[in-house]
């Protein structure tokens, strides 16, 4: 084959890639410019050269298949060969793709050889290839996080469920957190409203690792993760203690040693904080993003779990807290009321209609014969007259402001909702609508929850009194017993006679005339008589019961 300048040479010299044409003894015949320029300066280097010779020099793995590939392409085994190989420099790393097709001139073997660099396709297999492996390492992770939280979810909820006390929540939780990895150490702590102090309640560790000492005082204990998660309302994390400043002052010198991550989460069931959930691992970096997925859906358990046993409490408690405050805010919608009616306003109680939308009864001190528009009310979307007699009017309020929901959700009784400005001057402030609260709470939890909101809310509030007063418990013999007391014989006999013959059933089949003859009174004095009777039974169900100190 000649090497002229005919137009195929002249071709191969065009093309990007190397390319050169051996005989059947592996000799050069032919190469074009790329391969000239890859290799050595000195062109005679490539024609006449022993390309199978040369490439058997090379003592490696890559060089051997390159000979065993050509020599079975010249040998007619087979019509081509082709592989990869790396041809790295000191500068960079390269990859080529070498293929060798056979053919025929004049009846003589000719092996045509190409190598096409595919550097930029092997570092893109490569890359996808560590992408692979990350991604199955990430899965393999991912099942065994899976299957470590799948029973840890379970536990944790049995835990909550299954407690008869906070405190039992609370203690099986730490104890069932430091059983799974990576977990050494976990408390759960609760404030004190009246110090504004966390104090660990329940704590379990693994092994002999302690519990910090002392109380956190929220006002300068701010970098705690605890105080800050408190704060903050989310979970605050330190991934490594030995960059974290402030370890000294709340963890023993050496703390690393045991520990080097922190987690604290909140214990919040709607606008109620429960207290904090303090966990500790020996990993650094232990908490990422994916595993306080799993802690922040624990805490809403635990939260929940202890939502239901204080509403149960609660219930049945012989003691409750009594908050007293003053809210001095005119969006407050008491205090707006009590603007646009020009009103002092006395809070009455509370329901709510179909769709869940609370509804106030309100005593409003004057007589009332026009209601301002509502838009012109904050926090209320509709007021009615219910009555007005002697000067004075009975409303009901259609409520939209929340904060009346959110006492609710706190477990909160309402005991008094009322305007008064006697307080305000007497506090010596002026220019917006006084409003004094007092509600009953289950605990202090509950308490420092609802103070922390009104606080976050309303422009000035006030603590007047916090105290913890005994609310006996009532029975159905005591609620009978206290009825019976109250009633005239004469109510009594009315409301009984009223029941027994079937006078509340619809359609009723006896009028109240009948009944006024069957007692020999009038109508209207039976009708008296029965209004009474039903009020102080209504009064038994629906007022708040007295505490032992009223």
């Amino acid at each position: 084959m000649s090497s002229g300048n005919s137009l195929a040479d002249a071709t191969l010299d065009t093309l990007p890639i190397t390319v050169a044409v051996i005989d059947e003894t592996g000799e050069i015949l032919l190469t074009n410019r790329s391969w000239r320029e890859f290799g050595p300066d000195d062109a005679t280097e490539h024609v006449g050269v022993d390309y199978i010779a040369t490439a058997r020099m090379d003592d490696d793995e890559h060089a051997r298949r390159a000979v065993e590939g050509l020599e079975a392409v010249i040998d007619g085994k087979q019509e081509t060969f082709s592989m990869e190989y790396p041809c790295h420099t000191p500068e960079r790393k390269r990859w080529f793709l070498m293929r060798a097709s056979r053919f025929t001139v004049d009846d003589e073997v000719r092996v045509s050889i190409v190598h096409l660099e595919i550097t930029e396709r092997k570092l893109a297999e490569m890359a996808a290839e560590e992408t692979t492996a990350e991604l199955r390492e990430e899965h393999q992770a991912l099942e065994h996080v899976l299957e470590r939280v799948d029973g840890l979810l379970r536990d944790v909820t049995d835990a909550a469920v299954g407690a008869r006390t906070r405190d039992e929540i609370e203690r099986n939780v730490c104890t069932r957190l430091v059983e799974t990895e990576p977990y050494v150490l976990a408390w759960i702590g609760r404030v004190d409203v009246t110090n504004q102090r966390l104090s660990p309640r329940e704590w379990a560790s693994s092994g002999d690792i302690p519990l910090e000492d002392g109380d956190l005082v929220l006002a300068s204990d701010e970098s705690h993760p605890a105080v800050r998660a408190l704060t903050d309302d989310e979970p605050a994390v330190i991934g490594d203690l030995e960059t974290f400043d402030d370890a000294n002052r709340w963890w023993p010198t050496g703390a690393g040693d045991r520990f080097r991550s922190v987690a604290a989460l909140p214990l919040t069931y709607g606008d109620v904080t429960y207290g904090v959930l303090v966990l500790f691992s020996a990993d650094e970096g232990a908490f990422s993003d994916r595993e306080l997925l799993v802690l922040d859906s624990l805490s809403d358990t635990i939260a929940t779990g202890m939502n239901a046993i204080e509403s149960r409490r609660m219930l049945t408690t012989d003691s409750v807290v009594e908050l007293e405050v003053e809210i001095e805010d005119s969006s407050l919608f008491v205090a707006a009321l009590a603007n646009a009616l020009e009103a002092t306003v006395t809070y009455r109680g509370q329901t709510e209609d179909e769709a869940g939308t609370p509804i106030v009864f309100v005593h409003a001190d004057r007589a009332v014969d026009t209601v301002p528009p509502v838009s012109e009310i904050d926090g209320v979307s509709d007021v009615t007259v219910l009555s007005t007699y002697d000067g004075e009017s009975l409303l009901e309020v259609t409520v939209d402001d929340d904060i009346v929901t959110a006492l609710s959700d706190h477990g909160a009784t309402v005991r008094r909702f009322d305007t008064g400005a006697t307080s305000a001057s007497a506090s010596g402030r002026s220019g917006g609508e006084t409003v004094d609260l007092t509600i009953a709470l289950p605990n202090g939890q509950s308490a420092r929850s609802i103070y922390d909101l009104l606080e976050s809310r309303y422009d000035v509030v006030e603590l007047i009194s916090y105290h913890e007063t005994d609310r006996p418990t009532r029975t159905p013999m005591d609620v009978m017993a206290r009825l019976e007391s109250s009633l005239t014989d004469r109510q009594l006999t009315a409301l009984q006679t009223a029941y027994y013959a079937e006078y509340f059933e619809w359609p009723r089949n006896v009028s109240g005339e009948d009944l006024a003859e069957s007692m020999g009174i009038s109508r209207s004095t039976f009708h008296q008589h029965l209004r009474s009777a039903q009020r102080k039974l209504l009064d038994e169900l629906f007022a708040d019961p007295p505490t032992s100190e009223g």
